[in-house]
């Protein structure tokens, strides 16, 4: 059952299953809720602690104060403050770059490990935003029965009718998203200095067709970190953790083994 935790200027929603020597936190889409990971979960509980919230606004979570995503950061620190989780593998699916970027950025001692998948969000870079701005507007002329289908893969969408119908009535459970096109430092978005001085393990997991935020720009803020991996999932679009579950979920073990032996 969802519990909820109070943070500064709101409540979050969140659930919580398993145990283990290290915590997963996810944090989704702004098609998403707290109930998007149910491809994930079953295959990390048995080892791993995992929470998934809904970020305030989405879902059930309030956003008391109105500050949206400029507190998402912030909710996550009192998050796993409330959680007494000391520190965690950061799981940032599209708009919850956001939220996982930043707070590795200023609370490394926290974040064991980093996955940033299908975004840019949350990187602070002038053309990684100008790339993100360009993309969103062409997306944006999108028509209502394209945006159905416009976050998955060509392939996905004639394999698993199913599956696109079960992310668009999780998708309807919230208010309609913002863009987040222009969000940059000012708006709480990690500096480039800020990226190039995180030490812990980064992967940037892109899908091949992704039609809101391309490949080729994913793979150029994963080179503003040093380390960071980029991997390319072919024949998939914006929701590789979705469309692909087995793909995505093998791409988190290697970075949960590189985190935690």
């Amino acid at each position: 059952m969802a519990k909820s935790v109070e943070v500064t200027g709101g409540t979050l929603v969140y659930d919580e299953f398993g145990v283990g020597a290290g915590t997963i936190v996810f944090v989704h889409d702004a098609g998403g809720n707290r109930l998007s990971w149910w491809q994930q979960i079953p295959a990390f509980r048995d080892r791993f602690r995992c929470v998934t919230y809904e970020v305030r606004g989405w879902g059930r979570s309030q956003d008391l104060s109105g500050e949206g995503v400029t507190a998402f950061s912030r909710d996550l620190g009192e998050l796993m403050d409330g959680l007494q989780i000391d520190n965690a593998t950061l799981v940032g699916q599209s708009m919850g770059g956001f939220t996982v970027m930043p707070y590795a950025a200023r609370n490394p001692d926290r974040v064991d490990a980093l996955m940033m998948a299908d975004t840019v969000v949350g990187i602070g870079d002038a053309a990684i935003l100008a790339g993100l701005e360009d993309s969103l507007e062409a997306a944006g002329s999108a028509t209502p029965e394209e945006w159905e289908t416009q976050m998955f893969g060509s392939a996905y969408v004639v394999r698993s009718p199913e599956g696109v119908f079960l992310y668009n009535q999780i998708r309807a459970l919230n208010s309609p998203p913002e863009s987040f096109a222009g969000y940059g430092v000012e708006q709480g978005a990690a500096s480039n200095d800020e990226l190039a001085n995180l030490t812990m393990p980064v992967v940037f997991v892109a899908g091949s067709e992704d039609a809101l935020i391309p490949a080729s720009l994913i793979e150029q803020a994963a080179d503003l970190i040093p380390h960071a991996k980029y991997v390319e999932v072919p024949t998939c679009g914006h929701s590789v953790y979705w469309e692909l579950p087995d793909r995505f979920n093998g791409i988190l073990e290697k970075l949960l083994v590189e985190a935690y032996g």
